[in-house]
């Protein structure tokens, strides 16, 4: 290893340290040791810190501890004759160096320079992070380019952007050469920065790469299980799954050594455009940890194989990049040389299957004036007409792939496209004229994409072009049938009338235990698959994550609930489900992974459900905003109460279908109601209650849960009429739909001469009479729990103001109860209906893995010690649980025997046992001899007080 990266390395990691003290005692003097500290809107504390070492930075103070860890990791400098080439050194003071520098962009969002200024953004917030984080889990983007420092020219830096924007790579940027920033350079030539286009400036300073690795932590934690303070799992997911390394470029400093030294923890390494000692053998990086003096034309190919990162991408034959990253990008009106729709012309889109003769793969054909025989600025009509074909092709699957064009077009830098069907709008830049681009380019990346995404169902595709008035209106007369006749067969498409639903399991790489079940009326969570896609996706990989299930038989029309989906859901959560309900939230709904775009929860004090998108940042009704809402609920959890979804499910005729549909609606962020308007609306006069989208509260009316509720009442919201919400719970509705599953009654009766089969009518518990016993009950407890309340209230006035007690025998009288209408008996009282019972289903829980079996002791014939030996374990049940497995060795008694007795022993024991505790082989004898133990258990009560051994 070179002598001058680790000397380098830990001078700019001791500058670093010195740096971060500095400006955190100016961040003290300023606001106090007590002052909050966080990167906004995030809820990892400092990342890199808090997954390195577990600790929770909150405060300013806590940062004292956090510069304490970074000088303990500072190694020494190499001596000048004899030094030891260890790695491990350089690796620590990267560390150190992180910690510092995540210290002073801490301080910077208290003290200033704001880290968010311009075109720099600081660190991404929760809802970035789950967003964009995602695609690092599903292989969307294979990874991250760290870059620091500066181009030689603009032209270099556009340049290389645009490579790594190809490999659908993100582009992180942080630190400068000389003054000068990549991301200035890219801003400079017009190049559209932010997270849109995956080219993020971080911050000018090299510090701002603490943003960067940040990023990483947070992925490995919220997405790969990675506890905090394990930095060697860090290491591990990052180096495995983060396909990121650093690109460096200028002069190398002793502070990018430094944070060189530091991404080199996890795995990342560093390539440089300038003549700088390298680290050639492999070690902590999967091959080299620092190339250096590599050529600008070559330097992405050579990062992308130092760091083993495998990009497959299809290279799509246009005159301008293509990518993923492009499909945020904007054209205005000033930049467009030529556009199409927008209610300016007539455009449409429109995918057609044919037979696998009818048409020459690769055809494009264009009908009408191309764009270089216009004027710049002019609106053309625009007809793109796509026939496919293929062996397996469907019928069912021609709106799939004309929903795909908008994202094959929008990968175009140069195109920018939006809408579906006859909605179109799409323009073309004038730079991506000048670079070559014309009509026949749609063309291009239409076949070839389609080709390349679905090679198991399209085997040749025609592209026609049309810009011809006469043309597109003719033809877009057929396509508007064919679009009328598949809204009518999506239309009647229901859960009902098909057999099969389709599976997506593409979130369990970082939610275990979830499992997506996509029916003709619930799309997938994440909004990007419906019930076709689904079927689509499996023509396409058989053996994927979309897989037919078959619903089998139906235990509840209401709930939504079919024995084959239980079956396929059981085993696919690796048997940590064992149910869920399609259509309620109430009663066991469907796990939520992470991925999804909105959040529905109860909201108790409005006997109705609020709604919260992604993008809304803001508070919501019940005191938890998206991002700690996703955490608690995200992950792969059944949680009632609330539930992931995609968008449009909330148009959906099932949606809250058990607990009375949209009337249950209540509360969701304004943007979200006009976005979904014209639907809900739709969905509103279906449902008879026309008037309902003003009647649901937004973040402009309230966001506290009493306040929505007086809105509701002055606008006399449906919801307020309807029944508890609670009752919906799965205590109510478990019996009626675990019925067919439940062993007969007669096999656990509680008193055997009393069969339930000579259960009378009298005796059976109808749903007013359930009703009329839970009014009983809550009575009794509500007028006990008043009295207790009271009583500890007095009792805690007496104890404050009086100094004493509340004496026993001191009466608390309750006010008078507000009359409550008496309801008509439907039956003999509740304590009559009880005593009637005789018998009851016991629940079973069985064991597919018994308890292993274990033999303590060996006698002497066996080599032992032993007169008897004992033989425990191998049940199927809990113990004495005949009628759930086998219990075939009873349970031993054994006793505890002490070295030591502390205060905290129990003082009835210590009065049974006396001095036998003071003697361990004396109580040992007495616990076989005096008591017939059959076991033995030691305590040492000099372990240390955090022992689970100490008493």
């Amino acid at each position: 290893m070179s002598k001058l990266i680790c000397s380098s390395a830990i001078d700019g990691a001791v500058a670093w340290v010195a740096q971060a003290e500095a400006k955190l005692a100016e961040a003290i003097a300023a606001k106090g040791e007590a002052a909050p500290v966080a990167f906004p809107n995030t809820a990892y504390y400092l990342p890199i810190v808090y997954s390195f070492t577990g600790l929770k930075v909150t405060t300013l103070g806590d940062l004292r501890e956090v510069l304490h860890q970074a000088k303990e990791l500072l190694p020494e400098r190499p001596a000048e004759h004899v030094w030891l080439p260890y790695l491990g050194n350089a690796l620590d003071a990267g560390v150190a160096a992180l910690f510092a520098c995540e210290a002073i962009e801490a301080c910077k969002t208290l003290i200033g320079p704001d880290p968010v200024n311009g075109i720099w953004l600081g660190a991404a917030n929760d809802v970035i992070m789950r967003e964009r984080g995602i695609e690092f889990v599903d292989g969307t983007a294979p990874g991250f380019a760290a870059i620091t420092g500066a181009a030689p020219t603009n032209a270099i830096a556009v340049k290389i952007a645009k490579q790594l924007q190809e490999k659908n790579l993100y582009v992180f940027m942080g630190g400068c050469t000389d003054g000068k920033q990549f991301a200035e350079q890219l801003a400079e030539e017009g190049v559209q920065l932010g997270w849109e286009t995956r080219l993020v400036p971080f911050g000018s300073d090299v510090s701002a790469l603490v943003y960067a690795l940040g990023f990483a932590n947070r992925a490995a934690l919220s997405f790969g299980g990675v506890e905090p303070g394990d930095f060697r799992a860090n290491l591990r997911y990052n180096q495995n799954r983060i396909f990121a390394f650093v690109l460096a470029f200028g002069e190398v400093t002793p502070a990018k050594y430094a944070a060189a030294a530091g991404a080199i923890n996890y795995g990342f390494p560093v390539i440089a455009d300038t003549d700088i000692p390298e680290i050639l053998p492999t070690g902590i990086c999967t091959y080299e940890h620092v190339v250096s003096n590599v050529p600008h034309d070559s330097m992405v190919e050579k990062a992308l194989e130092v760091r083993g990162c495998k990009v497959k991408v299809t290279k799509v034959p246009v005159p301008v990049a293509y990518g993923p990253a492009f499909a945020g990008e904007r054209i205005r009106k000033a930049d467009v040389q030529v556009e199409f729709g927008g209610n300016k012309t007539s455009a449409f889109e429109f995918v057609t299957s044919v037979g696998i003769d009818e048409i020459n793969d690769g055809e494009i054909e264009i009908i009408g004036p191309d764009i270089e025989a216009v004027e710049v600025g002019t609106a053309l009509p625009l007809a793109i007409w796509v026939e496919v074909a293929g062996r397996k092709m469907q019928a069912d699957f021609e709106p799939i792939l004309e929903r795909q064009i908008h994202h094959m077009v929008n990968g175009a830098e140069g195109i920018w496209h939006m809408g579906q069907r006859d909605i179109v709008w799409t323009r073309v830049s004038k730079a991506g004229f000048a670079a070559g681009l014309r009509l026949r380019h749609y063309g291009e990346i239409l076949h070839a994409k389609m080709l390349a995404d679905y090679p198991a169902i399209v085997d040749k595709v025609k592209v026609t072009l049309i810009t011809d008035p006469d043309e597109v209106e003719r033809r877009q007369t057929v396509a508007r049938k064919i679009y009328d006749e598949r809204n009518r067969r999506l239309a009647t498409m229901t859960d009902d009338n098909v057999d099969t639903f389709y599976s997506c399991l593409l979130c369990q790489s970082f939610a275990p235990d979830h499992v997506c079940i996509i029916t003709p009326e619930r799309l997938g969570l994440c909004g990007a698959y419906n019930w076709l896609d689904g079927k689509a996706a499996f023509e396409i990989d058989e053996t994927g994550p979309n897989q037919p299930v078959v619903k089998g038989e139906c235990l509840d029309e209401r709930r939504g609930i079919w024995q084959g989906i239980n079956d396929y859901v059981y085993v696919n959560s690796h048997k940590s489900v064992k149910s869920f309900c399609a259509y309620s939230i109430m009663d066991r709904p469907m796990t939520s992974c992470g991925c999804f775009e909105v959040i529905c929860a109860y909201v108790p004090e409005c006997n109705g459900v609020m709604v919260v998108n992604r993008e809304f940042q803001g508070d919501t009704p019940i005191g938890m905003t998206f991002s700690t809402l996703a955490g608690n609920v995200g992950g792969g959890q059944q949680t009632p109460g609330f539930m992931g979804c995609g968008k449009v499910f909330l148009t959906s005729r099932k949606f809250l279908f058990t607990e009375g549909g949209h009337r249950r609606l209540v509360w969701m962020p304004k943007e979200l109601k006009e976005l979904l308007a014209a639907d809900l609306k739709a969905c509103f006069a279906d449902e008879g209650v026309p008037d309902l989208m003003e009647a649901i509260a937004d973040e402009t009316v309230a966001t506290e849960a009493l306040e929505v509720r007086v809105h509701m009442e002055r606008v006399q919201h449906p919801a307020l009429a309807m029944d508890d919400m609670a009752s919906y719970a799965e205590s109510a509705a478990a019996p009626a739909t675990e019925t067919a599953a439940a062993p007969p009654a007669a096999e656990t009766p509680v008193t055997p001469e009393v069969q339930p089969d000579t259960e009378t009518d009298d005796m059976r518990l109808t749903p007013d009479m359930l009703a009329q016993l839970k009014a009983e009950v809550t009575k009794d407890l509500k007028e006990q729990l008043t009295r207790d309340v009271v009583r500890e209230i007095i009792g805690s006035l007496s104890r404050t103001f009086l100094g004493g007690e509340l004496p026993a025998s001191v009466p608390v009288e309750l006010p008078p109860p507000e009359p409550e209408p008496e309801p008509e008996p439907v039956g003999p009282p509740a304590a009559e209906r009880i005593a009637a019972i005789r018998a009851f289903t016991v629940p079973k829980e069985t064991s597919e893995t018994p308890v292993w079996t274990v033999r303590l002791g060996a006698t002497k014939e066996e080599g032992g010690t032993r007169t008897v030996t004992h033989t425990i374990g191998g049940a199927t049940a809990m113990p004495f649980h005949f009628w759930e497995g086998q219990m075939p060795h009873r349970p031993l008694v054994a006793m505890e025997v002490f070295d030591a007795v502390s205060d905290r022993f129990p003082p009835v024991l210590k009065g049974i046992y006396g001095d036998l505790l003071a003697d361990p082989a004396a109580m040992a004898k007495a616990c076989v001899e005096q008591y017939g133990a059959e076991g033995r258990i030691p305590r040492r009560a000099t372990a240390p007080s955090s022992s689970p051994w100490t008493w």
